[in-house]
């Protein structure tokens, strides 16, 4: 017993001497509070915005906390989609060096959702107002629920919703055809857009589909219903440059037959693509699986089942990465729980949770955690990712910024 204490002792000496000699700055020493976390570090990384790192010498967890005051007029959040495609992956890292190469200055960075093999997310995501992809249910493999998603509106409200597309085509004469997707594989007898982050080419339909593809030439916009003319006829898969606020309509099979007899080469037609519930004008969105925390309080604890998770994701220590926001939306935190590794053993969800709300978050979502955890806080890793090959190739990320004077 007199060892263990010994070797216990040592050890927590050992990270206490490793995380000094990463960060230079002066840190403030914290006593234990009474849930038995101890704060090693705290600084201030620009103002308004603080990181925590917690080590809890009971448990053996490695915590990076960031806490943000969005607020404060310098800082955006905006999300950002690996390669500017909806079907590539790349580090958390890359992302950030991507972003200072465009004139921002990255203060932090998280990655967000989860993620098919070529990079898809599989949930909805929104850029700068610009749909990367819109779906109605989760294309996880694990669940078809609708997965909770962070929002910010472009009132600057922020949300954790399940949020469901709902896309219109308006034909002349009033004829409505609703829209599927956005920039995802389509299903038969419907309509599908596409836009410039699909890619050089549409996705490749079955040989026996009755496919018809057009251009959709921008012309205009009342309110949020966006105006268009039918452009050039496409062969699938349709290899076209699409503009910035262009669209490929996509339909198939009975939609096909329909539109091939019913576009016209004069005709102006409508699109309106929302998001339900409908909050407005939405600038930045990603999707995590599930909500942790809502109105303060453990949803987990309170429903184990919650949004279809599983026992072995739900309920056995993994890496998390997870984002929140205060009562009243001042503060927006960004958090990470180290695991599989000797010095960190990860959380269940019932834990991250209750870890949320002891730092104050009030609405809490999981994002995708294990080997893809990591924050970045000033171009660097702060984190210790659990991959063997260290940073993970992910499919976006979340990430607050200032522009560069």
């Amino acid at each position: 017993m007199i060892m263990i204490k010994i070797r216990d002792y040592f050890f927590s000496l050992l990270l206490l001497t490793l995380y000094k000699s990463i960060f230079l700055l002066p840190f403030i020493l914290f006593t234990a509070p009474s849930h038995s976390q101890v704060i090693i570090e705290e600084r201030t990384i620009s103002d308004g915005v603080i990181h925590k790192i917690i080590i809890n010498q009971l448990d053996t967890l490695v915590i990076n906390l960031l806490q943000i005051d969005i607020k404060n007029p310098d800082y955006s959040l905006i999300t950002v989609k690996a390669d500017n495609k909806l079907n590539a992956k790349e580090t958390t890292s890359s992302m950030v060096e991507m972003l200072n190469d465009s004139g921002y200055q990255v203060i932090a960075a998280l990655n967000a959702d989860f993620f098919e093999a070529d990079g898809e997310v599989v949930n909805n995501m929104i850029s700068e107002g610009k749909i990367i992809k819109a779906v109605k249910f989760t294309d996880s493999p694990f669940n078809s629920f609708v997965n909770s998603q962070f929002a910010l509106l472009g009132n600057g409200k922020l949300l954790i919703e399940q949020f469901v597309f709902s896309g219109l085509l308006i034909l002349p004469g009033k004829t409505i055809i609703e829209i599927e997707r956005v920039n995802s594989r389509t299903d038969s007898n419907s309509v599908t857009l596409y836009n410039s982050f699909q890619g050089k080419t549409t996705p490749i339909q079955p040989e026996n589909w009755h496919v018809y593809e057009r251009e959709l030439i921008p012309t205009g916009k009342r309110l949020d219903t966006l105006l268009f003319i039918p452009g050039n006829v496409l062969n699938n898969p349709s290899e076209i440059t699409i503009g910035n606020d262009g669209f490929i309509l996509s339909s198939n099979n009975k939609m096909a037959c329909y539109l091939e007899r019913e576009f016209r080469e004069a005709d102006t037609v409508k699109v309106l693509l929302k998001f339900i519930p409908n909050y407005g004008n939405i600038i930045s969105l990603v999707g995590g699986w599930p909500q942790l925390v809502k109105n303060g309080i453990n949803l987990i604890s309170a429903d184990s089942t919650i949004e279809g998770i599983i026992p072995n994701f739900a309920f056995r220590r993994h890496p998390r990465t997870g984002i929140g926001f205060s009562e009243d939306s001042t503060k927006i935190y960004f958090i990470t729980v180290d695991g599989r590794q000797q010095s960190s053993r990860g959380m269940t969800l019932v834990e991250f949770a209750d870890l949320m709300i002891e730092e104050g978050i009030y609405h809490g979502l999981n994002l995708d955690g294990g080997g893809s955890t990591t924050m970045i806080i000033d171009g660097e890793v702060v984190n210790n990712p659990s991959d063997f090959i260290g940073e993970r190739k992910v499919g976006n990320c979340i990430a607050v910024i200032r522009r560069k004077f």
